[in-house]
């Protein structure tokens, strides 16, 4: 599968910044925009609804982050869109949530358990094939020294992505008993805020006391050998340390399942990535992340995910969009567009 398309992003302001989003994946924008259309519209949602729905989220936005918002004033300007429409992009997560989904697998190796002593963030994406074809990377390179890298849908503030103050952050749904159609901060403005941060101290206290909705997993890493994973819902948050240097997650609640909005689904892909890293504790790679990351163990809801002609709609559709590996001690990220076992890495520096 070809590489997805690169944004390069060079503005200090805000609004100019989106607006070179904006510009540059304007094409993938598009395509986004009219796929939730199609989506939401199939589902029995009223676009008009759905876009009146999304731009309540905005007075939160800015609120809390009113330079973002600018941002995505520009990412509208630039790429001829409504703001209306980029606020639905923003928030397909929110929106999304109801029916229940289920998507990605996660991990952190520290240093202890690699090899060199390396810190690695991973993630295999796994959504509907449907959003491959606007999929973007963005490479964000300030004056200031500030670069960043992620992966994300085209018109969204950010999915998952490292920075160059050593910050990573990799993230995976939850369902929770409190989520709700309420509105709170969107997760992709959280994430944004988190791409951003100079500091573990700072990206935690603003994803743990974040105003939010809806349930979502994070797991944040730094470039000193530390990471946590935090299982967010609204009104709380709870934390998960590492084991023997390796921590995983997928899309189940660990630290207090009984708030899990989905009760009695599968839990195997976090204790299966546990299991196939922990077999090479203390001399994991690169090259064996990307080895565990194509295990077909557990198929059809197995770590690399393929679509299932025999299920229902979801699992019909299912697939590893894209697998990632971040590299925090060499700031490099290796992206694989769509199914890790299908396809190589491209190797990216920040």
């Amino acid at each position: 599968m070809e590489m997805f398309q690169l944004i390069e992003i060079t503005a200090s302001e805000p609004f100019e910044r989106g607006r070179q989003y904006g510009t540059q994946a304007k094409e993938k924008i598009n395509i986004c925009v009219d796929h939730y259309r199609e989506r939401f519209t199939r589902s029995g949602q009223s676009w008009a609804r759905v876009q009146k729905y999304a731009i309540q989220y905005a007075a939160v936005v800015d609120k809390y982050m009113p330079e973002a918002l600018e941002e995505a004033k520009g990412i509208a300007q630039g790429s001829g869109r409504t703001l209306e429409e980029i606020m639905v992009v923003n928030c397909r997560y929110e929106i999304s949530k109801f029916p229940k989904i289920m998507e990605c697998t996660t991990a952190a190796i520290l240093p202890e358990a690699s090899a060199g002593g390396k810190t690695y963030l991973i993630k295999n994406w796994d959504y509907s094939q449907e959003i491959i074809p606007h999929v973007v990377l963005l490479s964000v390179r300030m004056n200031d020294g500030y670069r960043a890298f992620g992966v994300t849908e085209a018109g969204q503030m950010v999915r998952d992505g490292m920075n160059s103050y050593g910050i990573a952050f990799a993230n995976n749904n939850l369902q929770s008993v409190y989520d709700s159609q309420n509105t709170g901060l969107p997760v992709t403005f959280i994430r944004k805020r988190l791409w951003e941060s100079s500091t573990f101290k700072s990206a935690r206290a603003f994803l743990t006391e974040a105003e939010r909705s809806v349930s979502c997993n994070t797991i944040i890493a730094h470039s000193s050998g530390m990471a946590l994973d935090f299982e967010t819902y609204p009104g709380g948050a709870d934390t998960i340390e590492p084991s023997a240097g390796i921590l995983t997650h997928a899309n189940h609640f660990v630290k207090n399942p009984r708030i899990d909005g989905i009760q009695n689904r599968p839990k195997n892909r976090d204790t299966r990535l546990y299991e196939l890293l922990n077999k090479r504790n203390g001399g994991i790679n690169t090259e064996y992340i990307m080895e565990c990351l194509r295990d077909h163990k557990y198929y059809n809801l197995s770590i690399c995910a393929h679509p299932d002609k025999t299920g229902d709609e979801y699992v019909r559709q299912r697939c590893t969009v894209s697998s990632t590996i971040m590299n925090l001690t060499d700031n490099v990220i290796y992206v694989c567009a769509g199914a890790p076992c299908e396809g190589g890495y491209v190797r990216f520096g920040l």
